[in-house]
């Protein structure tokens, strides 16, 4: 994440160029600390209800309280490896 980080904020980025990077949920602190805030952090996933306690699982307002302002939903690895159907992806849409 250090050597992303030093290569796109030493980079010449059009000012039109909106980029939003995706990291394990470990690390999203770690990243928001490295990049500008001109640069987006993303989770890879995230809970099906906007908050509370389900134990293992990232909700939204987790995600928004360490500085990830998107999160990737129904990727195809996790459609495949967790069976997730639509009506998930949809759920967990709605609380993003």
């Amino acid at each position: 994440i250090a050597e992303i980080a030093k290569n796109l904020t030493g980079a010449t980025l059009d000012d039109n160029t909106e980029i939003v990077l995706g990291c394990p949920f470990i690390y999203i602190s770690y990243a928001r600390e490295l990049f500008p805030a001109k640069f987006n952090i993303s989770a890879q996933n995230c809970y099906k209800v906007q908050k509370g306690a389900f134990t293992g699982e990232v909700s939204p307002a987790m995600l928004k309280d360490v500085g990830a302002g998107w999160v990737i939903l129904g990727h195809s690895e996790r459609r495949h490896v967790f069976n997730e159907p639509d009506e998930l992806i949809a759920d967990k849409a709605a609380h993003a």
